[in-house]
């Protein structure tokens, strides 16, 4: 007879347990897509890539996206960064800048290497999220200062990326591609600076 009462207290119990369980989190990360890079010396000079500056709605784990295009933004519950936007974006920009900096005689300076380089490329992010089905932008303003802190260029760099369904690996694969690309881009616009050519 004892079983029978057992039972459905035992019952609520398991209820309770599966109500308890939360949505798993799903983590990403920016991505560059390149190889690893390998060299048998280092250049003399070298470019360090400072702390990402981000704005304040993007300075969170849940990752951003907007509704319509219009000025209300979602953050994501379960969908996060597995580290900070700010990281991502200057680790994607220091892969990119790698290999043809090397070419130029540049070292990119590692994220763990925090010492002053002969020159020093500063990103201030003002815009990285997108609409899903529409498109992601980013919009980033940059300066490139020398060891004297002087400035030898600055501009800002925009640019819109399609996002073809509704998913944040999309969202984030679009955010990549144009973290690449402003990287691809600087790639190109830094060297003439750091020779003391205008380009």
């Amino acid at each position: 007879m004892r079983i029978y009462r057992i039972l459905p207290l035992l019952l609520a119990v398991s209820l309770l347990t599966a109500c308890g369980r939360s949505t798993p989190t799903n983590y990403y990360l920016l991505e560059s897509s390149l190889g690893p890079v390998q060299a048998d010396g280092l250049p003399a000079k070298s470019l360090r890539v400072a702390q990402v500056c981000v704005p304040e709605y993007l300075d969170r784990s849940g990752i951003v996206s907007r509704v319509d295009g219009q000025t209300q933004v979602i953050v994501a519950q379960f969908h996060a960064w597995a580290e900070p936007v700010s990281n991502g974006v200057r680790r994607v920009t220091q892969e990119v800048l790698t290999p043809p900096l090397l070419a130029e005689g540049i070292n990119v300076l590692p994220s763990g290497d925090e010492s002053s380089g002969d020159f020093t490329l500063l990103l201030d992010v003002q815009r990285l999220d997108g609409n899903f089905d529409d498109k992601a932008v980013l919009e980033t303003r940059w300066t490139l200062r020398n060891r004297d802190n002087a400035i030898l260029g600055r501009g800002i760099y925009a640019s819109e990326e399609m996002v073809r369904g509704k998913t944040y690996d999309l969202l984030v694969g679009a955010e990549s591609r144009l973290v690449r690309r402003m990287a691809d881009y600087l790639a190109e616009k830094l060297p003439p600076l750091m020779r003391g050519k205008k380009s």
